[in-house]
């Protein structure tokens, strides 16, 4: 019982930093996009290195991903205590 109580805690936790990873990627994809859009904020933004708004494009992947990762842990997590359930079942055997 507190094996099961550790590891919802666990990935209750996990899922609260993918949220707040991805909320802070999301923010920095659109305030770039923001000052790409404004004026004022254009002409300063030109004079960033040009990798920075080449960057762009992967903050909006990365933050995909990470919406993406809660699933694909607690898949993968259900993937290995199945394998660990099989494997103790035919070990037994």
């Amino acid at each position: 019982m507190a094996a099961s109580s550790l590891g919802s805690k666990e990935g209750s936790t996990k899922t609260i930093v993918a949220e707040q990873i991805s909320q802070s990627v999301q923010s920095t994809s659109n305030l770039l996009h923001l000052m790409l859009q404004s004026s004022p904020s254009h002409a300063q933004l030109m004079k960033l290195p040009k990798n920075l708004l080449a960057k762009t494009s992967t903050i909006r992947n990365t933050e995909l991903v990470l919406q993406q990762m809660p699933q694909v842990i607690s898949s993968l997590d259900a993937h290995v205590e199945s394998g660990l359930q099989r494997y103790l079942l035919y070990s037994v055997h």
